[in-house]
């Protein structure tokens, strides 16, 4: 079961709920993402894709954002983890299945997948 299809059964089969689609898409303008959630995934964001440009102001804006320094440490680990993650199944072929669920959810995923091509 991928993140889509577990956060839909536990929302009870909702999709405006999280409205999906704006938090992939488009992250700066998503309603359902407050400044915090936004500066924690720019962060993650940048982490993973420009990971050579990180510095001091990248914490400072997650501590701005309202994030302990114990929370930027759960941050960076938890982005990290996942990248570890992904990468291995990348290099296990495990990635290159396609994921199944509704089709609004599978939407978002192709368009995420293509995003980072």
């Amino acid at each position: 079961m991928n993140h889509g299809q577990a956060f839909r059964a536990e929302s009870g089969d909702d999709v405006t709920l999280a409205d999906v689609a704006t938090v992939v898409t488009d992250r700066d303008n998503s309603p359902v993402l407050d400044d915090a959630d936004k500066a924690m995934l720019a962060f993650a964001e940048k982490l993973t894709f420009d990971h050579y440009a990180m510095s001091e102001a990248d914490l400072d804006e997650l501590r701005e954002a309202g994030f302990s320094d114990e929370n930027v440490l759960d941050i960076i680990g938890s982005v990290s983890y996942r990248n570890m993650s992904n990468r291995l199944n990348l290099a296990m072929g495990l990635d290159a299945v396609e994921p199944e669920g509704p089709d609004e959810l599978m939407e978002v995923v192709r368009f995420a997948r293509t995003a980072r091509a």
